[in-house]
Protein backbone atom coordinates (compact mmCIF):
# COMPACT_ATOMS: atom_id res chain seq x y z
CA UNK A 1 0.00 0.00 0.00
CA UNK A 2 1.36 3.45 -0.97
CA UNK A 3 0.85 7.01 0.70
CA UNK A 4 1.38 9.80 -1.33
CA UNK A 5 3.58 12.55 -0.40
CA UNK A 6 2.31 15.75 0.72
CA UNK A 7 3.95 19.03 -0.55
CA UNK A 8 3.61 22.24 0.93
CA UNK A 9 3.08 25.36 -1.75
CA UNK A 10 3.60 28.70 -1.23
CA UNK A 11 2.44 31.03 -3.81
CA UNK A 12 3.00 35.18 -4.11
CA UNK A 13 0.16 36.56 -5.97
CA UNK A 14 -1.02 40.54 -5.94
CA UNK A 15 -3.93 41.84 -7.81
CA UNK A 16 -1.97 43.46 -10.89
CA UNK A 17 0.21 41.44 -12.61
CA UNK A 18 2.19 44.79 -13.94
CA UNK A 19 3.24 45.08 -10.33
CA UNK A 20 4.30 41.15 -8.84
CA UNK A 21 7.78 40.92 -8.63
CA UNK A 22 10.19 38.40 -7.42
CA UNK A 23 10.78 40.38 -4.05
CA UNK A 24 10.29 37.10 -1.49
CA UNK A 25 13.67 35.72 -3.24
CA UNK A 26 16.31 35.61 -0.90
CA UNK A 27 18.96 34.91 -3.19
CA UNK A 28 21.86 36.62 -4.52
CA UNK A 29 19.47 37.18 -7.77
CA UNK A 30 16.91 39.33 -6.26
CA UNK A 31 17.77 42.59 -6.82
CA UNK A 32 17.69 42.12 -10.63
CA UNK A 33 14.25 39.87 -10.12
CA UNK A 34 12.73 42.53 -7.68
CA UNK A 35 12.92 44.88 -10.73
CA UNK A 36 11.87 42.48 -12.74
CA UNK A 37 8.20 43.08 -14.94
CA UNK A 38 7.15 39.92 -14.33
CA UNK A 39 4.44 40.31 -17.22
CA UNK A 40 7.39 40.73 -20.00
CA UNK A 41 8.25 37.25 -19.56
CA UNK A 42 6.34 35.03 -18.28
CA UNK A 43 2.84 33.98 -20.32
CA UNK A 44 -0.49 31.66 -20.20
CA UNK A 45 -1.59 29.16 -22.81
CA UNK A 46 -5.17 28.72 -23.55
CA UNK A 47 -7.43 26.97 -25.81
CA UNK A 48 -9.88 29.59 -27.35
CA UNK A 49 -13.55 28.97 -28.61
CA UNK A 50 -14.54 30.42 -32.00
CA UNK A 51 -15.59 33.77 -30.01
CA UNK A 52 -12.13 34.41 -28.46
CA UNK A 53 -13.11 33.61 -24.62
CA UNK A 54 -10.86 30.87 -23.30
CA UNK A 55 -11.94 27.38 -22.69
CA UNK A 56 -9.19 25.35 -21.16
CA UNK A 57 -6.10 26.35 -19.67
CA UNK A 58 -2.78 24.72 -21.22
CA UNK A 59 0.21 25.56 -19.66
CA UNK A 60 3.39 27.98 -19.49
CA UNK A 61 5.14 29.93 -22.03
CA UNK A 62 8.15 32.43 -22.20
CA UNK A 63 10.35 34.47 -24.45
CA UNK A 64 13.13 32.83 -26.13
CA UNK A 65 13.94 35.44 -29.16
CA UNK A 66 13.75 39.54 -29.37
CA UNK A 67 10.61 39.13 -32.09
CA UNK A 68 7.78 37.47 -29.61
CA UNK A 69 8.68 33.86 -30.29
CA UNK A 70 7.89 31.61 -27.43
CA UNK A 71 8.90 28.45 -26.42
CA UNK A 72 6.69 25.84 -24.23
CA UNK A 73 6.70 21.67 -24.28
CA UNK A 74 5.39 20.05 -26.85
CA UNK A 75 2.76 18.10 -24.94
CA UNK A 76 1.05 21.69 -24.44
CA UNK A 77 0.53 22.84 -27.70
CA UNK A 78 0.10 19.61 -28.74
CA UNK A 79 -3.80 18.88 -28.92
CA UNK A 80 -6.67 18.33 -31.01
CA UNK A 81 -8.68 21.60 -31.26
CA UNK A 82 -12.26 21.49 -31.18
CA UNK A 83 -13.69 22.49 -34.35
CA UNK A 84 -13.48 26.60 -34.29
CA UNK A 85 -10.87 26.79 -31.60
CA UNK A 86 -7.51 28.00 -31.51
CA UNK A 87 -4.34 27.65 -28.94
CA UNK A 88 -4.20 31.32 -27.81
CA UNK A 89 -1.29 33.23 -25.57
CA UNK A 90 -3.08 35.63 -23.00
CA UNK A 91 -0.62 38.68 -23.86
CA UNK A 92 -0.62 40.25 -20.08
CA UNK A 93 1.04 43.43 -21.44
CA UNK A 94 -2.19 44.44 -23.30
CA UNK A 95 -4.73 42.12 -21.33
CA UNK A 96 -5.94 40.42 -24.51
CA UNK A 97 -5.69 36.59 -26.13
CA UNK A 98 -3.50 36.57 -29.12
CA UNK A 99 -4.47 33.29 -31.31
CA UNK A 100 -1.20 31.57 -32.93
CA UNK A 101 -1.18 33.26 -36.03
CA UNK A 102 1.18 30.02 -37.17
CA UNK A 103 1.22 26.43 -35.80
CA UNK A 104 3.70 25.10 -32.87
CA UNK A 105 7.30 24.28 -34.12
CA UNK A 106 8.19 20.98 -33.04
CA UNK A 107 11.70 18.59 -33.01
CA UNK A 108 11.88 15.76 -36.41
CA UNK A 109 12.73 13.21 -32.93
CA UNK A 110 9.92 12.77 -30.96
CA UNK A 111 11.32 12.50 -27.51
CA UNK A 112 12.00 16.15 -27.79
CA UNK A 113 9.21 17.97 -25.59
CA UNK A 114 9.88 21.43 -26.78
CA UNK A 115 7.57 23.76 -28.96
CA UNK A 116 8.63 26.96 -30.67
CA UNK A 117 6.01 29.26 -30.87
CA UNK A 118 7.30 31.97 -33.39
CA UNK A 119 5.98 35.97 -33.28
CA UNK A 120 3.06 34.35 -30.97
CA UNK A 121 2.26 37.47 -29.55
CA UNK A 122 1.87 39.28 -33.26
CA UNK A 123 3.63 42.04 -31.94
CA UNK A 124 6.84 43.05 -31.89
CA UNK A 125 8.75 42.64 -28.43
CA UNK A 126 12.20 43.07 -26.86
CA UNK A 127 12.39 40.99 -24.16
CA UNK A 128 13.29 37.69 -24.19
CA UNK A 129 15.60 35.07 -21.90
CA UNK A 130 19.17 34.59 -23.11
CA UNK A 131 20.45 31.15 -22.79
CA UNK A 132 23.25 30.32 -20.12
CA UNK A 133 26.68 28.59 -22.70
CA UNK A 134 25.52 24.51 -21.49
CA UNK A 135 28.96 23.57 -21.00
CA UNK A 136 29.02 26.49 -17.69
CA UNK A 137 25.73 24.15 -16.17
CA UNK A 138 26.68 22.18 -13.53
CA UNK A 139 25.08 19.97 -10.45
CA UNK A 140 24.39 21.68 -7.72
CA UNK A 141 23.17 24.83 -9.56
CA UNK A 142 20.71 27.26 -7.86
CA UNK A 143 17.83 27.48 -10.48
CA UNK A 144 14.40 28.79 -9.94
CA UNK A 145 11.44 28.76 -11.66
CA UNK A 146 8.21 30.97 -12.48
CA UNK A 147 5.08 29.90 -13.96
CA UNK A 148 1.29 29.12 -13.62
CA UNK A 149 -0.56 25.84 -12.24
CA UNK A 150 -4.01 24.56 -12.23
CA UNK A 151 -4.62 23.39 -8.55
CA UNK A 152 -6.22 19.63 -8.72
CA UNK A 153 -6.26 20.50 -12.18
CA UNK A 154 -8.97 23.20 -12.04
CA UNK A 155 -8.03 25.12 -15.44
CA UNK A 156 -10.35 27.91 -14.05
CA UNK A 157 -8.22 28.68 -11.22
CA UNK A 158 -5.49 29.17 -12.20
CA UNK A 159 -1.80 30.35 -9.72
CA UNK A 160 1.35 31.59 -10.17
CA UNK A 161 4.50 30.72 -8.05
CA UNK A 162 8.12 30.53 -7.31
CA UNK A 163 10.17 27.48 -6.88
CA UNK A 164 13.90 27.19 -6.32
CA UNK A 165 16.46 24.95 -5.52
CA UNK A 166 19.92 23.40 -6.76
CA UNK A 167 19.96 21.04 -9.87
CA UNK A 168 19.85 16.92 -9.08
CA UNK A 169 21.67 15.63 -11.23
CA UNK A 170 21.64 15.14 -15.37
CA UNK A 171 20.83 12.66 -17.28
CA UNK A 172 20.55 11.44 -20.99
CA UNK A 173 23.49 13.46 -22.17
CA UNK A 174 25.12 10.39 -23.37
CA UNK A 175 22.26 9.26 -25.26
CA UNK A 176 21.41 12.78 -27.54
CA UNK A 177 22.05 16.52 -27.16
CA UNK A 178 18.91 16.68 -28.00
CA UNK A 179 17.26 14.89 -25.27
CA UNK A 180 19.69 16.19 -22.53
CA UNK A 181 17.45 16.50 -19.00
CA UNK A 182 17.95 17.20 -15.50
CA UNK A 183 16.67 16.73 -12.45
CA UNK A 184 14.55 19.68 -10.19
CA UNK A 185 14.29 19.67 -6.39
CA UNK A 186 11.09 21.10 -6.60
CA UNK A 187 7.75 18.96 -8.74
CA UNK A 188 6.35 20.64 -11.88
CA UNK A 189 2.91 21.16 -11.12
CA UNK A 190 0.06 20.86 -13.60
CA UNK A 191 0.13 23.93 -15.73
CA UNK A 192 3.88 24.34 -15.05
CA UNK A 193 5.00 22.52 -17.67
CA UNK A 194 6.49 25.12 -20.15
CA UNK A 195 8.28 27.28 -17.61
CA UNK A 196 11.87 28.31 -17.58
CA UNK A 197 14.75 26.99 -15.50
CA UNK A 198 16.46 29.83 -14.54
CA UNK A 199 19.62 30.62 -12.74
CA UNK A 200 22.01 33.79 -12.26
CA UNK A 201 25.12 34.01 -14.35
CA UNK A 202 26.24 37.76 -15.23
CA UNK A 203 22.04 38.03 -15.70
CA UNK A 204 19.48 35.80 -15.96
CA UNK A 205 19.52 32.94 -17.55
CA UNK A 206 17.69 30.26 -19.10
CA UNK A 207 19.26 26.52 -18.14
CA UNK A 208 16.27 24.58 -19.18
CA UNK A 209 12.39 23.85 -18.98
CA UNK A 210 9.91 22.73 -16.89
CA UNK A 211 8.29 19.15 -18.84
CA UNK A 212 7.43 16.71 -16.21
CA UNK A 213 8.23 15.07 -13.09
CA UNK A 214 9.91 11.37 -12.50
CA UNK A 215 8.66 9.91 -9.27
CA UNK A 216 10.81 7.60 -6.66
CA UNK A 217 9.54 5.54 -3.92
CA UNK A 218 10.76 5.49 -0.40
CA UNK A 219 10.17 2.90 2.22
CA UNK A 220 8.33 4.73 5.31
CA UNK A 221 7.35 1.98 7.65
CA UNK A 222 7.60 -2.22 7.56
CA UNK A 223 6.30 -4.54 9.88
CA UNK A 224 7.04 -8.48 9.37
CA UNK A 225 5.43 -10.77 11.34
CA UNK A 226 6.22 -14.19 11.88
CA UNK A 227 3.55 -17.01 12.10
CA UNK A 228 5.84 -20.58 12.28
CA UNK A 229 9.55 -20.73 10.97
CA UNK A 230 8.15 -21.16 7.33
CA UNK A 231 5.97 -18.12 7.11
CA UNK A 232 6.46 -14.75 6.97
CA UNK A 233 3.87 -11.68 6.68
CA UNK A 234 5.16 -8.57 5.83
CA UNK A 235 3.29 -4.99 5.27
CA UNK A 236 4.88 -2.19 4.17
CA UNK A 237 4.59 1.73 3.55
CA UNK A 238 5.79 3.44 1.76
CA UNK A 239 6.06 7.43 0.43
CA UNK A 240 6.46 8.02 -3.29
CA UNK A 241 8.83 11.91 -3.26
CA UNK A 242 8.03 13.27 -6.83
CA UNK A 243 10.82 15.66 -8.43
CA UNK A 244 10.29 17.59 -11.34
CA UNK A 245 12.44 17.41 -14.93
CA UNK A 246 13.88 19.93 -17.76
CA UNK A 247 15.34 19.55 -20.84
CA UNK A 248 18.78 21.14 -20.68
CA UNK A 249 19.87 24.29 -21.98
CA UNK A 250 22.13 22.24 -25.00
CA UNK A 251 18.92 20.48 -25.39
CA UNK A 252 17.13 24.27 -26.15
CA UNK A 253 19.80 25.19 -28.12
CA UNK A 254 20.01 22.17 -30.47
CA UNK A 255 15.95 22.19 -30.66
CA UNK A 256 16.43 26.30 -31.85
CA UNK A 257 19.13 25.53 -34.31
CA UNK A 258 17.37 22.94 -35.70
CA UNK A 259 13.60 24.21 -36.07
CA UNK A 260 15.37 27.90 -37.75
CA UNK A 261 14.45 30.42 -34.84
CA UNK A 262 16.12 33.26 -35.29
CA UNK A 263 18.02 35.79 -33.18
CA UNK A 264 18.17 33.86 -29.21
CA UNK A 265 21.60 34.29 -27.64
CA UNK A 266 23.61 31.69 -26.05
CA UNK A 267 26.09 32.89 -23.53
CA UNK A 268 28.15 32.99 -20.09
CA UNK A 269 28.70 36.80 -20.09
CA UNK A 270 26.02 39.47 -19.79
CA UNK A 271 23.55 40.12 -22.46
CA UNK A 272 21.69 43.25 -22.52
CA UNK A 273 17.71 42.74 -22.81
CA UNK A 274 15.63 44.92 -21.94
CA UNK A 275 13.82 44.90 -18.60
CA UNK A 276 16.50 42.18 -17.24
Amino acid sequence: MEAKANHELTSNQTTSLELLSFACVLAPVSATLAAMNIAQFFYKLYVTDASGQPKQFLGTAFPIVPNGGLLTCKHVVNVVLPTGSSIAVFDNEFSRFTPLSSPPIFSANSEVDIAYLPNALARSKAEYFPILSPAELKIGEDVYSFGYFAIGGDSSSIEQGYFAGEIVNFFNHERSTDVASFTLPYDVLEGMSGSPVLTYHSGPKVVGIAIGNRSSRILASEIVEYKDSRREFKESVNRIVEFGVAHHCAAIRSFLSQVGAQGFQVSAGRVQVPGL
